[in-house]
């Protein structure tokens, strides 16, 4: 049997209820050259049911005897891919139809120094709502601009295989923004494009990791002590303290948000760009929903 072109990995647990979308948003793609695979993270609920009633010779089940977290299940499920490219969909988002056969067709015009092609997303409540969307705007050597922020949905990228060998797997050790670390460390060795249009869904329903504050900040603190290019660049260092100071604060953790924001002034007084979303931030009506979307990793 000859290899497929893409191998689709979709990590999950105890998301039964949503899974089956997921699941069907894969099977209904125009571009038929893939494999999915379903790893199950030792859920509790009717998950092993619910993949076994979907009959797709493409679909690959992977059971894990215990609970590891998500970035070990992606993790397994790139080590199983035999595919030339990985796409990542997590249990709770959504493809529009046309997601790989364009980003498939993208990379046929582009250089092996391409590792990556993302797109755009709407931000989608559980009722079906649109509430925003995000289009892409970085291509090429992206490594600086994310430095700065993670400006990429997951639900989006289409990775070539060989980015994984030379930048490594996801980070377990991160309790989040183990997207974001796993960027960064492509974006190391290759560069990023595009395609320039909304792709996927991503549902907002204020419980992935990006939106639990208590393994949030640890999880952004590594990233920021991880990664010493923030460190070594008190602008950027500043834009993380002002965005996590923010988070406690609507978090009612009153000492430790105004710390770091005290902090984040004081190492970078005229960055402007930091004032600028302190600004944005502040009169915004809708301030928490937009931190959760500019925040918005798992």
């Amino acid at each position: 049997m000859s290899r497929p072109i893409v191998s689709v990995i979709i990590p999950t647990y105890n998301r039964a209820n949503l899974l089956r979308r997921a699941i069907a948003s894969v099977l209904n793609q125009k571009f038929k050259d893939f494999e999915l695979i379903v790893v199950d993270d030792a859920s509790t609920d009717n998950t092993p049911e619910v993949v076994e009633s979907i009959e797709d010779g493409r679909i690959r089940y992977i059971r894990l005897k215990k609970n590891s977290g998500g970035p070990i299940a992606r993790n397994i499920g790139i080590k199983k891919a035999k595919g030339r490219f990985i796409a990542l969909l997590d249990d709770d988002d959504e493809w529009l139809p046309h997601r790989l056969e364009v980003q498939v067709r993208k990379f046929e015009n582009l250089g092996k120094e391409f590792g990556v092609v993302y797109g755009g997303f709407y931000y989608v409540s559980q009722d079906g709502r649109i509430l925003g969307k995000r289009l892409p705007k970085h291509r090429g050597d992206i490594y600086s601009h994310l430095l700065k922020e993670n400006f990429i949905g997951s639900p989006t990228l289409l990775i070539r295989r060989e980015c994984f060998k030379k930048a490594g797997l996801f980070d377990p050790r991160l309790s989040s923004s183990q997207d974001w670390d796993m960027w960064l460390r492509i974006a190391r060795y290759y560069k990023f494009d595009y395609v320039d249009e909304i792709i996927a869904k991503y549902y907002v329903h204020g419980k992935q990791i990006s939106f639990n504050m208590k393994k949030y900040i640890p999880g952004r603190e590594r990233l920021i002590r991880k990664h010493l290019d923030i460190w070594k660049n008190p602008k950027i260092l500043s834009i993380h303290l002002s965005q996590m100071g923010l988070l406690l604060l609507l978090s009612n953790n009153t000492g430790k948000g105004l710390k770091y924001l005290t902090y984040s002034i004081a190492i970078a007084p005229l960055n402007l760009e930091n004032y600028m979303i302190l600004l944005k931030l502040a009169l915004d009506s809708r301030t928490v929903e937009y931190i959760k979307r500019i925040l918005s990793t798992r």
